[in-house]
């Protein structure tokens, strides 16, 4: 994605799915396309699962099935061994070292150069105002604070990455947001056409218990 800032100047954006730990992947591919279109990418937005798990304890606290629970990369970026060659802001997934992120609640550094928006926040790059939230919607937690704390048992680390109302509360006391990042799909996406459905991920059969083959929509981030 291409980003203009107030004084004219662009600068170009690489938007990530859930890279699930995997960074040198990611960082190898923006490396390609650099090369392929002859440009510089200045920011990585990562929108969740980031797995940003730093020891053994951390695995433990990483919600989802035991055979995924073992180290990428991000170790090596912890410890400074590799440092992200681009930029990288994310915000959480549903599967994340919760522990690791509760400790950076209003978001910070996990290593050099990747910093992790918080269960809520903003920064501004290059001019652009970017906000964010973690997490994904649950309808019985949407309304609770958060209550849960490490040591998380297998149903808070769950329930510690959905969302809260207060959380985007805070987004809409923003005088300014040029980018949202979310873990869910945007609510606009559950007005796709069928045609649209079937020719993206939607069409897989492990969406059709949402509306219209898509995962979604958290009540207040919906257009006004």
């Amino acid at each position: 994605v291409r980003m203009q800032e107030a004084s004219g100047n662009s600068f170009n954006v690489a938007v990530i799915g859930c890279t699930h730990g995997e960074l040198d992947v990611i960082y190898r591919d923006l490396a390609v396309l650099e090369q392929q279109h002859n440009c510089k990418v200045s920011l990585v937005l990562c929108c969740g699962d980031f797995e940003a798990t730093r020891d053994e304890y951390d695995l433990s606290q990483l919600a989802g099935p035991a055979k995924y629970h073992f180290f990428k990369d991000f170790q090596k970026y912890y410890t400074g061994q590799v440092t992200a060659p681009v930029l990288t802001v994310f915000v959480g997934g549903n599967h994340e070292a919760q522990n690791h992120l509760r400790e950076l609640y209003y978001g910070g550094w996990v290593a050099p150069n990747i910093y992790f928006l918080g269960y809520s926040g903003a920064v501004v790059f290059g001019g652009v105002h970017i906000a964010g939230f973690s997490g994904i919607f649950k309808g019985y937690d949407f309304n609770k604070g958060h209550f849960e704390l490490p040591p998380y048992s297998e149903s808070s680390k769950r329930s510690a990455f959905h969302v809260r109302a207060y959380e985007l509360m805070k987004l809409f006391m923003l005088s300014r947001a040029d980018v949202v990042m979310s873990h869910d799909w945007p609510f606009l996406t559950s007005m796709m056409t069928a045609e649209e459905v079937a020719q993206s991920p939607f069409s897989d059969p492990r969406w059709r218990n949402d509306p219209v083959g898509c995962k979604v929509p958290i009540p207040t981030s919906m257009p006004a």
